[in-house]
């Protein structure tokens, strides 16, 4: 879960970054970045999820 963590601490500094250039370009850049960080985390938390889910338990239940 570190890489995680790491992902979304990567999103804030372009979330940060976003909000100090007065580059309108650089800006939609750093806000991209940061969507593309918080994404890649939430993958990764799902991942983990996955992985330490206990035997039997079907992550997909709403196929009923």
């Amino acid at each position: 879960m570190a890489s995680a963590k790491l992902l979304r601490r990567q999103a804030a500094r372009c979330a940060g970054l976003a909000k100090q250039t007065h580059d309108e370009e650089s800006r939609q850049r750093c806000e991209r970045l940061e969507q593309t960080y918080l994404h890649l985390a939430e993958v990764e938390e799902q991942q983990f999820a996955a992985m330490n889910a206990p035997p039997g338990k079907s992550e997909n239940k709403s196929a009923a």
